[in-house]
């Protein structure tokens, strides 16, 4: 692996807050002052293609990425982009084991919200 890829994934292992590329960037220059954005973009895309990390998009919003810790689905308020970690519910995952007749191996949720913060500055 190398030393930039190292980097961003030491990143996302050390957050929760699903950053955005430049975010990561911004963050990777601390420690590697020379890395340019192409190479967080480039290495953020091998790490996708991999299943490392998670990409979560929102149309019209820069993508957020994520290096899951344990099992969990998200919510993304597609008006202000915050994404939000949900336990996976366990029983909805049987459910579907018995309504499709298979065996799920695997599995990425991504719901999509207006957050309370957004419906409340909207009736503002």
């Amino acid at each position: 692996m190398s030393k930039q890829k190292k980097l961003i994934t030491e990143i996302l292992a050390a957050s929760y807050a699903h950053p955005t590329a430049s975010q990561i960037f911004e963050e990777a220059r601390k420690q590697m002052p020379n890395i340019a954005l192409g190479t967080v973009y480039r290495n953020l895309g091998v790490l996708v293609d991999e299943g490392t990390i998670v990409r979560l998009s929102v149309t019209g919003l820069p993508d957020r990425f994520d290096l899951p810790r344990s099992l969990h689905w998200h919510v993304i308020c597609d008006n202000c982009g915050t994404v939000k970690d949900v336990p996976v519910d366990n029983e909805l995952i049987r459910r579907i084991n018995s309504d499709s007749g298979e065996e799920i191996t695997s599995y990425l949720l991504t719901a999509h919200c207006v957050c309370r913060e957004c419906r409340k500055a909207a009736d503002d």
